[in-house]
């Protein structure tokens, strides 16, 4: 998500600058749909391949013009024809750092270089699981979310309407609770109203002035983790006639599409289920790199861009993962919020996959294998595990928010930084300012 993927430190401020649009109206205020994704993927492709070529030789001096074809071949520079000319993605010269192996110190497998702090994090669930740290496997989180709209003379009069991701009840999960609210009244969404939960606002315009919105709340977070010999001694036949099976093996268009050709060419012959899911990870954590990606409403079809290009950031593989599993008839579906790892706040986006007998187990393709630790546990932690420092919100796509929104999404996938729209049009990130602030974070059995 979607969905321009930023690396988030303690705050988030979703603020660029854009340039005005035509008739006095911000380019930041969107009201038809498809002039809107048309405006984004422009702004996604804003460099020439002279322009582009010009950063990359900041760093690296010695590239040849015939070198840069080479990586527009080889897809480590993402290209697309707008207008008849051929453009480069904005953050193409930083990619092209993450996906070319010769210069990314010859890295090709997710995960292969997890910090130390990382495995922490994996270990101290492992370690809770084994009764050696009673306090290592859940935390109390204890949080601020807020979206500051500046004024403008566009909004003059109007009334602003506010979506914030509030985290879901679910195995890793509970007691949660808001705490405050500002304004005071507000709208709750459910699972049995949208796959986004979400905490809802409306609040008339004052000339002149930043009109604010937020929460405070908490809820306790848990790490989870599935031996892989838990799994192979209690996995059963799928009840193929449930409403779950039909529900999670189902095409969702259009992010989640039959990929049988490729799910079948990865694992063979394979029925076991916790096989599949394995040699599926391992095949997307060795083809597909992490790189920044394009805001997700610009892509007709998540899975099938990953493959077609090459690279893909968290949300985009985790869509392929789901996409891949369901066509081999596996249940399995879609989970994002934010990650609240110790100076690493970000959005991260995950799957998780059903097994007869075992239930549903999580699934993070995009933290690979832990190929330098020695523990296979921890090495292979995040294809049957989760650590216990996220926040999760949305467990689904391209659902309808509630109360259902009137314009399009700045974020059309997922829904994880929130999001405004007033009488005339969405607001797109440029218009408002959005934090996450974390207030304590307690472990706790």
């Amino acid at each position: 998500m979607h969905h321009s993927r930023l690396i988030l430190l303690s705050t988030i401020a979703l603020a660029t600058c854009l340039p005005e649009a035509s008739a006095g109206v911000p380019s930041w205020l969107e009201s038809d749909s498809a002039k809107a994704i048309a405006q984004r993927t422009a702004n996604d492709f804003p460099l020439t391949v002279e322009e582009a070529t010009a950063l990359i030789r900041a760093d690296y001096p010695d590239i040849s013009d015939s070198r840069i074809r080479e990586f527009i071949d080889k897809k480590y520079l993402e290209t697309k024809v707008i207008d008849g000319q051929l453009r480069v993605f904005r953050k193409g010269p930083r990619n092209l750092k993450l996906l070319n192996p010769e210069m990314n110190g010859g890295v090709t497998s997710r995960g292969a270089t997890a910090s130390a702090a990382r495995i922490s994090y994996v270990d101290s669930v492992l370690s809770c699981i084994k009764g050696e740290n009673p306090l290592g496997g859940a935390h109390l989180v204890r949080y601020r979310f807020s979206i500051d709209v500046p004024w403008d003379e566009a909004l003059e009069g109007d009334t602003l309407r506010v979506w914030m991701p509030l985290p879901h009840e679910s195995q890793r999960q509970s007691d949660i609770r808001i705490v405050q609210a500002s304004p005071a009244s507000y709208i709750l969404s459910d699972s049995t109203k949208s796959v986004h939960n979400t905490i809802y606002f409306e609040q008339p315009v004052r000339h002149g002035q930043t009109t604010s919105f937020e929460y405070s709340g908490e809820f306790v977070t848990r790490g989870q983790y599935f031996s892989p010999d838990f799994i192979r001694a209690n996995i059963r036949p799928y009840d193929t006639a449930s409403e779950l099976y039909r529900r999670y093996t189902a095409v969702e268009t259009p992010h989640m599409p039959r990929m049988t050709e490729l799910a079948l060419s990865i694992t063979g012959g394979e029925t076991d289920p916790y096989r599949c899911s394995e040699m599926v990870y391992d095949y997307i954590i060795s083809h597909y790199l992490w790189a920044g990606a394009r805001e997700y409403s610009t892509i007709s079809c998540i899975p099938e861009y990953v493959v077609r290009e090459g690279h893909g950031d968290c949300g985009q593989v985790s869509l392929l993962y789901i996409s891949l599993m369901r066509s081999l008839g596996i249940p399995a579906r879609w989970e994002s919020g934010w990650m609240l790892h110790p100076g690493e706040k970000n959005y991260p986006d995950w799957a998780e996959v059903y097994y007869e007998g075992v239930g549903w187990v999580p699934v993070d393709v995009s933290f690979g294998r832990y190929s330098n630790s020695d523990d296979p546990a921890v090495r292979n932690f995040y294809s049957t595990g989760m650590d216990s420092h996220r926040f999760a919100s949305n467990r689904g796509v391209c659902g309808s928010l509630y109360p259902e929104k009137r314009f399009v999404r700045s974020e059309t996938v997922d829904m994880q930084p929130g999001e405004v729209e007033c009488s005339k049009g969405n607001l797109f990130y440029p218009a408002w300012n959005q934090k996450l602030e974390l207030l304590e974070i307690t472990p706790v059995r």
